[in-house]
């Protein structure tokens, strides 16, 4: 149950993140229906690999995740994760959705 709503709770940030972003345009073929295409074609990972990893490198609490594809700018499909750690530090960490390898990370004060 507690995985459930875990699970819930950041399915439910990524989604009302995208239905208020200024940026997006509406498109025959949703940024859900390609990142859902995205995994069943096996161009990118669940978010529950990522996670996994994310996890197992970082420690604190997941606020937000923004999945982002090549059309914005970027060489391929990657995860924006911000995580609060144990110190109340915020960081942005950017993830490959392909290999969940960490891009960069951005800490806050």
């Amino acid at each position: 149950m507690k995985y459930f709503l875990y699970a819930f709770t950041l399915f439910y940030i990524s989604f009302t993140s995208f239905l208020f972003s200024q940026d997006r345009v509406l498109d025959p073929e949703s940024d859900h229906e390609k990142a859902i295409k995205a995994v069943n074609d096996g161009e990118i990972l669940t978010l529950d690999k990522i996670l996994e990893k994310i996890n197992r490198k970082f420690e604190g609490r997941v606020l937000s995740i923004n999945l982002k594809d090549s059309e914005k700018g970027l060489f391929g499909w990657v995860y924006d994760i911000m995580i609060i750690d144990v110190n109340n530090k915020v960081k942005q960490v950017r993830v490959d959705a392909g290999t969940s390898t960490v891009l960069s990370v951005i800490s806050g004060e």
